[in-house]
């Protein structure tokens, strides 16, 4: 028959409590000592330096009752009891202890005793050391016989609690791994600024039901990010009602207010019955305002007193309506402009941009191009039916291709996501092959191109495109601005002639000087470097981009 051994800790801190109190803890030990057909051979106790004063008379107080049992006690050698602080200190103890510690475990069984007053963080350490280092060894404590008959008290071994204790572990982790995943939509990243990005909004999304808003270029992935933060509150259960979505920039005319806030029969002609509209539908649920800066100033108006008061009146009503929702809004305007040129509303901006994001554009993010093809490969897959996968030759074009200066990639991962449908949709046998490939980029180089000459239409001149604005073509080229297509004309001529003003000028203030040269008179502080770097910025620009191509 194999030997018991204990591994236990004396019941710590008794600083506050009166000797019988002591006493009281220290009977549980005896309890353990008689316990039936459960024979101890040894009890190794773990002590605290505090209480290494309280040993003698512990020894004295269990002695009798020993029988053949030995016992010993080993000394916690660190300066201090266990805390936070020294938590290293005292793992790397228990660590050390243990690897010197022969295991015989074809003569002897070991055990961790979990005591009343047991020194919970100690146990806990050698709960770690067990799982970590692989100790041969289980949990038993001292349970009443709930059965009439026989011993009053029983051991209770546990054989599996360290193995049920990880699985959980492990559960929770990939619960919330899962929703990472769930945010990034399962498309794994390489990008650490988007990983990061991700991080927080996958806080904020479960820890706050305040309004978010996604800053980003069109096909950024607002749309997508939204929903999924919408799944995420759903499955933590901090949301109850539907997801409900509208693109602001349809919203137009007197359908407008219908649409939003719905209306009562007979409000208009042609209303011959009652509309909820999506504010009432989003109650209890998640309402998302697509390209939120296309709203009208007085749809502006009712949305922050719905957003306020949760409260609104429909068209032709009397009666206010309640709805309780959380809302996400995406732009991929600088609403800060807006607000200067009177367009949007400043104390609505300030209540949908609790917390803000900005989405990073698919050329800021090259790295990720290839897990995104994967991904759209697999989508197409399960969603389609269209069984295609590119040949190895095939995905290295496409991949040069697709993460070279050439491809501008307009409408960001909507294109590329639109680029291998194309591919996948021609492919034959299920084989993507280098002739489709290249016919793939010279269509995408086209469209581009296209894009490009578009603004040659809007000059009298029809002056060629990298002639008349040779500084941003220069910054496009180098990832920092999107193609002069993306733009108005007149934003363009204005941000050319800012460039090249930059450009020349020997420092910020001189260029702030010449840029503003009336207007500062009319200011009583002139900060002409905050104004061109908040210019700038509206581009996402800054003096050392501008000073890299001089």
């Amino acid at each position: 028959m194999k030997k018991n051994i204990i591994f236990a800790t004396v019941p710590a801190n008794y600083r506050f409590i009166q000797v019988k109190e002591m006493l009281d803890q220290w009977e549980q030990y005896i309890q353990l000592l008689k316990l039936p057909d459960f024979p101890i051979s040894r009890i190794i106790f773990f002590v605290n330096p505090s209480n290494i004063k309280h040993i003698p008379l512990f020894f004295q107080y269990v002695k009798p009752h020993l029988g053949e049992t030995r016992i010993r006690f080993v000394k916690i050698n660190s300066s201090s009891d266990f805390n936070v602080e020294n938590f290293n200190q005292i793992y790397s103890i228990f660590a050390e202890w243990f690897t010197k510690f022969n295991f015989y475990t074809d003569l002897e069984d070991y055990f961790l005793y979990f005591a009343r007053g047991n020194h919970f963080a100690h146990s806990f350490l050698i709960t770690m050391l067990i799982n970590i280092r692989h100790l041969p060894c289980r949990i038993v404590y001292v349970r009443r016989n709930r059965q009439a008959a026989g011993p009053l008290l029983i051991p209770e071994i546990h054989e599996a609690n360290f193995g049920k204790w990880l699985t959980d572990i492990s559960k929770y982790e990939k619960k919330y791994y899962d929703t990472q995943s769930l945010l990034k939509s399962s498309i794994p990243t390489n990008n650490e600024n988007f990983n990061k990005l991700i991080s927080n909004i996958e806080h904020i999304a479960m820890h706050s039901t305040a309004p978010i808003l996604f800053l980003g270029p069109t096909g950024s992935g607002k749309s997508q990010l939204a929903k999924r933060i919408y799944e995420l509150r759903k499955k933590v259960g901090t949301v109850r009602g539907n997801f409900v979505s509208i693109n602001c920039a349809t919203l137009h005319g007197d359908l407008a207010h219908s649409t939003l806030f719905g209306h009562i029969k007979g409000a208009f002609t042609g209303a011959t019955t009652n509309r909820n509209g999506l504010l009432k539908t989003a109650d209890g649920g998640i309402l998302f305002l697509d390209e939120v800066g296309e709203l009208s100033l007085e749809l502006q108006a009712q949305l922050l007193k719905a957003i306020e008061e949760k409260s609104y009146l429909p068209m032709g009503a009397d009666t206010e309506v309640q709805s309780d929702f959380q809302l996400i809004c995406a732009t991929n305007k600088v609403l800060s402009d807006d607000i200067k040129q009177g367009l949007f509303r400043l104390d609505l901006y300030a209540r949908i941009n609790l917390w803000e994001f900005s989405l990073p554009s698919l050329i800021e993010r090259p790295e990720d191009i290839e897990p995104n093809i994967n991904y759209e490969i697999q989508r197409l897959r399960e969603e389609k039916g269209l069984l295609a996968d590119f040949t190895p030759e095939a995905k290295k074009a496409y991949l040069d291709f697709a993460t070279s200066p050439e491809a501008v990639w307009k409408n960001n991962f909507r294109s590329l996501s639109s680029s291998i449908e194309r591919m996948a949709t021609y492919s034959l046998y299920g084989s993507i092959t280098l002739e489709i490939v290249m016919q793939e980029i010279a269509l995408l180089k086209k469209k581009w191109s296209k894009c490009k000459n578009n603004i040659l239409s809007q000059s009298p001149e029809k002056e060629p495109q990298n002639e008349r604005f040779p500084l941003q073509n220069a910054l496009f080229s180098l990832h920092k601005l999107p193609p002069v297509c993306e733009r108005d004309l007149f934003d363009a001529v204005q941000l050319e002639e800012v460039l090249t003003i930059c450009k020349h000028a020997e420092s910020r203030s001189e260029a702030g000087r010449k840029l503003f040269a009336h207007s500062r008179q009319k200011k009583k502080s002139a900060d002409d470097t905050a104004r061109l770097n908040k210019y700038l910025k509206g581009f996402n620009l800054t003096w050392e981009d501008i000073k890299l191509l001089a």
